[in-house]
């Protein structure tokens, strides 16, 4: 992606300008703003008076540009007015295929330290003495554990920091500073109230933790973090955001905390039960987000209005559509994507879910398809993490299959009918 954000003019551009896994800056020009706005519904929540430093839920779709608008969330001018922002990206600090409660908890404290260390600023001498002797308490217990040593100098940051890089990267000593950290889970949190009351003292501002790509790990996973260990998570006292699995907002458990989830939904292309209808100001939006990126000449419209239909209104499936169909018509030496270049885009997508689709989710999708709606979410929730269902939101939420596997499901059926009965 080019460090300036330029409308591409030719096919080599556009594909770079497409990148469907390039999360874009607070400031971008290619940015679309959702009908409604719904970020601001999340900004209000965080500036209303609270008695507790609240614990908000943002999910949606993977691909719907939830992290754009968590870095739109942090630039926002009345939300730093009120609060030292600490973002980050779990999956740059951890592993997020082997990822548990205690990674999320030791990585906000080690975040927010690091990050108001990084500022410029400082932190009272004690609690800086207190943190180092902490610190290296635990590498002495590590120490007796792992032979040839974690030993570490340059106090609390650099300590925390080795650690940090070894619960991402290296499996056994994860396994060994999990064992260490838990069973002192309650000085970690306490250390962490500190560093926070400190900050807060000093900023005359809320600390406000924002962490992203924490819908990255498996349901599984997911599941053990924010239901099994939500106490634990929902202790640090700071206002937190965490991002979380779509599917977690179906699970009955989550049932409790509905007041403090935030959607961000996709863009709607076509009304409920009606397939074939067109939604134009979705369809508008979904124009907006590829001419803010390439010309309009470099696309037939006949083959824009199919790449808009098989993304979902989703934008990073809309987005790797138009890579792949870029690229298609580069390689046929073509100037402008055709409509058969997103056919080709369609037919790469749809043998994706092919490949992860087991034989049980053709039912469940061929009824979601039948009726946009969904029954027996522990059926489907794999089904909704991987994009093959889809949730829309207007009057009421509604469902409804990947576009790509229409076809798929078609075929499916007929070949089902084409059967002799006694089979």
């Amino acid at each position: 992606m080019p460090e300036e954000f330029i409308v591409a003019e030719n096919l080599d551009l556009a594909w770079s300008n497409f990148d469907p896994f390039f999360t874009l800056p607070a400031d971008c020009p290619f940015y679309v703003e959702r009908e409604g706005k719904p970020l601001n519904t999340l900004i209000r929540a965080l500036m209303r008076l609270h008695r507790q430093s609240p614990k908000y839920f943002f999910s949606g779709h993977r691909g719907c540009g939830k992290s754009t608008e968590l870095n739109r969330l942090a630039a926002d001018e009345e939300i730093n007015n009120k609060f030292f922002i600490v973002k980050y990206s779990v999956k740059e600090v951890c592993d997020v295929n082997n990822l548990n409660y205690v990674d999320v908890l030791f990585s906000m404290g080690t975040q927010i330290y690091g990050q108001y260390i990084d500022a410029g600023k400082k932190l009272a001498p004690e609690l800086i003495n207190e943190l180092d002797i902490w610190g290296s308490s635990i590498v002495q217990e590590m120490e007796k554990t792992i032979s040839k040593g974690i030993s570490v100098g340059g106090g609390f940051s650099a300590i925390f920091l080795s650690l940090q890089a070894k619960i991402k990267s290296e499996h056994s000593s994860r396994e060994i500073i999990r064992k260490q950290i838990e069973p002192r889970l309650s000085e970690l949190i306490g250390k962490i109230k500190k560093i926070i009351e400190d900050i807060e003292g000093k900023e005359n501002k809320k600390v406000l933790v924002i962490i992203d790509d924490l819908d990255k790990p498996s349901l599984e996973q997911a599941t053990k973090i924010f239901y099994n260990n939500y106490t634990a998570i929902t202790q640090p006292s700071c206002y937190i955001v965490y991002t979380v699995p779509i599917s977690l907002f179906f699970a009955p458990e989550f049932i409790a905390i509905k007041e403090s989830r935030f959607f961000s939904p996709n863009i709607k292309l076509h009304t409920k039960n009606d397939r074939n209808s067109i939604y134009e100001p979705g369809y508008k939006l979904m124009r907006t987000f590829v001419y803010k990126r390439m010309k309009e000449e470099l696309i037939e419209p006949e083959a824009l209005d199919l790449a808009i239909k098989m993304s979902g209104g989703v934008f990073r499936e809309g987005a790797r559509i138009m890579q792949i169909a870029a690229d298609t018509a580069i390689e046929k030496e073509r100037g402008r994507i055709s409509k058969e270049d997103v056919e080709r885009a369609e037919r790469e997508i749809r043998s994706d879910f092919k490949r992860i689709l087991e034989s049980g989710d053709y039912d469940a999708l061929n009824e979601i398809r039948k009726s946009n709606d969904i029954r027996g979410i522990e059926k489907i929730g794999h089904l909704l993490h991987n994009l093959s269902v889809l949730e829309y939101v207007n009057d009421e939420n509604w469902y409804d299959i990947h576009p790509t596997l229409e076809e798929l499901l078609k075929n499916l059926h007929l070949k089902k009918k084409a059967l002799p009965s006694n089979l």
